[in-house]
């Protein structure tokens, strides 16, 4: 690094703790206690100090250090940077807890904000369990994506992204018997917008090749099992066809991928949830991460849950985390590129 102000020019990578009872906070301050970021970004932990505190001794890493601050543009380089989001925190070490669930809330609103106004490069959101992140009054929402959806003037299209394969699925955290419901033309048409537009100034693919999945078994069988590959998908593929998108499908899911088609596309378009992440698991393992297109952030996120039972283990994996840090810079640094040619 050649000077302190180079040094302070570094990207802010902003992380909303999660769950602090659970798996994100050992695996965030086990890799912040490496040597090999600080010359790449500057890191700013949205939770509370007795999170820290009380992982830190945990982990066996008493000696890491925080500094604490109230806003973003106060981060240090080569210092772990700690904004509080409440005023208290109290939780359990591997198990949930309602105070757990709380602080997880709180940490990623203050995060979204300072995102939202231009004060972090990348946003990686730390794990939550949905069973106490949720609040019927105080937080109605099942996830990240479902908040940033209703928080921000563009939605989010959800994204699994690993080296070989991207996933972006149309319906998320919904009951399965609700997913037709959102299969329409006008939902499809902005995913498959929001999906080509993100390949081009995320991932700078610039002619983007997508496949989009059927909802049916055998993609309907030509009306047989289902009429909305025939009705909706097939005519709005054709549509955007001519008007020059690299698109293709409706495919049946199990030919799709036991043929590796997904190998010729440059994403995959699925309808609902299991029907893209069963098959971005076995593929990709651990080293996928999930990112959030079309909001006017970089938002990533690790693509694993809370994991209590994985708690103090020595066999934890960090390769996804790692993923949506690293990745998740790279994206902003083609967004930057991309939106300043």
């Amino acid at each position: 690094m050649e000077n302190g102000s180079s040094a302070a020019n570094l990207p802010r990578v902003g992380f909303s703790i999660g769950e602090p009872g659970g798996i994100g906070p050992q695996l965030l301050l086990q890799f912040l206690a490496q040597e090999g970021w600080q010359e790449s970004f500057i890191p700013i932990i949205f939770g509370h100090r007795r999170i820290i505190e009380r992982w830190r001794g945990f982990c066996g890493i008493s000696t890491l250090r925080y500094h604490l601050i109230k806003s973003p543009t106060e981060a240090e380089p080569q210092k772990i940077n700690l904004i509080e989001c409440t005023a208290q925190a109290d939780f359990t070490l591997g198990k949930p807890s309602g105070e757990g669930g709380y602080l997880a809330r709180e940490a990623f609103r203050a995060s979204v904000q300072a995102a939202q106004s231009g004060n972090l490069s990348v946003l990686v959101t730390l794990p939550v369990d949905k069973s106490t992140f949720f609040h019927e009054t105080e937080f109605p929402y099942r996830g990240h994506t479902e908040y940033l959806r209703a928080a921000s003037p563009t939605p989010p299209l959800m994204m699994m992204v690993s080296e070989n394969l991207r996933i972006a699925v149309l319906t998320e955290h919904i009951p399965l018997r609700a997913v037709h419901e959102h299969i329409h033309t006008e939902a499809l048409r902005w995913a498959i917008e929001t999906l080509n537009r993100s390949l081009r100034e995320d991932f700078a693919v610039a002619s983007p090749r997508i496949a989009v999945l059927g909802l049916n078994p055998h993609a309907g069988d030509s009306g047989l099992i289902g009429t909305e590959e025939k009705e909706i998908l097939a005519p709005l593929l054709t549509d955007f066809w001519r008007k020059g998108y690299y698109i293709s499908g409706p495919f049946s899911p199990d030919g799709f991928f036991a043929g590796r088609l997904y190998r010729d596309t440059d994403a995959v378009l699925a309808l609902y949830h299991d029907q893209g992440l069963i098959p971005f698991k076995i593929l990709a393992g651990w080293e996928g991460f999930q990112y959030s297109a079309g909001l006017s952030f970089v938002r990533t996120a690790p693509d694993h849950g809370v994991a209590y039972d994985k708690v103090g283990s020595a066999e934890v994996d960090s390769s996804s985390l790692q993923s949506a840090i690293w990745e998740g810079l790279a994206i902003a640094r083609r967004r930057a590129y991309s939106l300043s040619a």
